[in-house]
């Protein structure tokens, strides 16, 4: 059992297995996005939510998973896992991920997800979590970074590893600042300027989709207008 509730500014958390129908619904349209779904490798997001509905916690493999709403709204805002890294031999090492609905990019939920991660492995005498993602996940990293992790080189699949040393100090906004912008020069030199001024582009594009989806548009409508759009713009596919 979970020491307590995971709790967050903005949001409170639910297991998966206290979704209703249309609940479990909405996170696995979310996750099958194509947009969010370039950051995972579910096969089918649809039986995976129904998969977790039913599981035990924490899981045999030590992890935890709950869906992010928005407070004083049923509203899902995203979902998290955390809990034992399993490349670590004891319970003191933990790893995490997140997803943010479409929707709520850019309005900092996915800090605030791993904000409340962080705090939850105080409580647990967590010595270090471990984070990465796809190279070109701008968004995941950045979270990473305001929330103090600090990168650490490449996995073996070459993507950036983070890792946040609880026993540290914590960092002050100047050094978070300066790590992000030491992360931005990484990518840079990593992808070819080319490259990550096609990426920062793309970026501005989901940005300008993200705003339209909160006036109201349709998100289908929406997505196929940004792949139509990223076609002219980026004419080779991502790794």
């Amino acid at each position: 059992m979970l020491k307590g509730n995971l709790e967050s500014e903005r949001l409170y958390y639910k297991k998966f297995n206290e979704l209703t129908e249309a609940q479990r619904k909405v996170v696995a349209d979310s996750w099958a996005n194509p947009i969010n779904a370039r950051y995972n490798s579910m096969k089918d997001p649809y039986k995976s939510v129904k998969e977790m509905c039913t599981w035990e916690e924490p899981t045999s493999w030590g992890n935890y998973y709950r869906v992010a709403f928005l407070k004083g709204s049923d509203e899902i805002v995203g979902t998290c896992r955390f809990g034992r890294f399993y490349e670590s031999k004891t319970d003191d090492v933990w790893d995490f991920g997140f997803n943010v609905v479409l929707k709520h990019w850019f309005q900092g939920f996915g800090s605030e997800i791993l904000h409340a991660i962080v705090e939850k492995a105080k409580e647990y005498g967590v010595r270090k979590i471990r984070g990465g993602a796809d190279i070109e996940n701008f968004g995941s990293y950045k979270a990473m970074v305001r929330n103090g992790f600090v990168y650490t080189g490449k996995d073996e699949d070459g993507d950036y590893e983070y890792y946040l040393d609880m026993s540290n100090s914590p960092l002050t906004k100047n050094q978070i600042e300066q790590n992000w912008e030491k992360h931005l020069r990484q990518a840079e030199e990593d992808f070819g300027k080319e490259k990550f001024d096609r990426l920062m582009l793309v970026n501005t594009e989901i940005a300008k989709l993200v705003t339209r989806l909160q006036q109201g548009e349709d998100e289908n409508g929406l997505i196929k207008e940004y792949f139509d759009k990223l076609d002219q713009i980026e004419p080779f596919k991502f790794s």
